[in-house]
């Protein structure tokens, strides 16, 4: 089952208007959304980034924050995946009408769900720097919205460099973020974590938010750096993080980073995965 626009019905029976403002113009937010077993992870964080979303696309939500939880877990419950792992992805667009200039404000929503495993951490030893795609800083760059394009061409550019993960810089040079994850760089000795700023043109992920907030408790300190890929220091451990998992990069072109074994517990003990 699915829920669309509030109506559940099952997934192989829904259908969108081809004059839908997502299809034809990417007029639109989504959100990856995980759930274990009993908890939906980073709700609030997901809530921020919805809100930033749809007020920087200047849009009206259909539900509120409390009324989209009951959302999520009814359509988990209908599916049968209350008490497992599961990935549930919202798509918010912007109602039909008009051509570039909408004619309306209001939005609409389409929630799908599917049993999902942990995803296991992995140490990547093959990761380049992309030599096709470029960041560029706008109003939108922050936002996760429904036009993927940069990361599509990366994904495209990773397999057919046989590489394990692409980093992403801005048409200045300076490192963005991985391919389809924020990238942070972690100085155990000093207690201090590196993510590249916004200003890089990164989308500001829902793991980088929860790491803001929640680094302090753990005495970690958090910087947003502009750096090119020369800065990087060896004593410097490399990680990528989404919603669904945690990475380790044990190097970066020819480049060897830290081990990155202590950085990997205490980020987990973080994200609580």
């Amino acid at each position: 089952m699915i829920n669309y626009n509030s109506n559940l019905i099952p997934s192989g029976s829904g259908s969108l208007e081809v004059s839908n403002r997502g299809f034809q113009y990417g007029d639109g937010i989504f959100e990856t959304i995980i759930f274990r077993k009993k908890e939906i992870m980073f709700l609030n964080e997901h809530w921020e980034r919805i809100l930033d979303g749809v007020n920087g696309l200047k849009m009206k939500l259909p539900f509120t924050k409390e009324e989209l939880e009951t959302i999520l877990y009814d359509l988990l419950e209908v599916n049968g995946l209350l008490g497992q792992s599961a990935r549930m992805k919202l798509y918010i667009w912007r109602k039909t009408g008009g051509l570039y200039a909408p004619e309306h404000f209001e939005a609409e929503f389409l929630l799908t769900s599917e049993q999902s495993q942990r995803k296991k951490i992995q140490k990547f030893e093959k990761v380049g720097i992309a030599n096709t795609v470029f960041l560029q800083k706008t109003n939108f760059s922050h936002l996760k919205t429904i036009s993927a394009l940069p990361y599509i061409m990366a994904g495209i550019e990773k397999k057919q460099r046989n590489l394990e993960e692409l980093l992403l810089l801005s048409q200045e040079g300076f490192i963005g973020e991985a391919s389809s994850s924020n990238v942070y760089f972690l100085d155990m000795e000093n207690k201090k974590i590196y993510t590249p700023s916004l200003e890089n043109g990164c989308v500001n992920g829902v793991s980088r938010r929860y790491l803001f907030k929640s680094a302090e408790k753990f005495n970690l300190d958090v910087e947003e750096v502009m750096w090119k890929p020369e800065d990087l220091k060896s004593n410097l451990s490399a990680f990528t993080i989404n919603v669904a998992g945690i990475n380790c990069i044990q190097k970066i072109e020819k480049r060897k980073m830290g081990d990155g074994t202590e950085g990997l517990r205490l980020l987990e003990q973080i994200f609580r995965w």
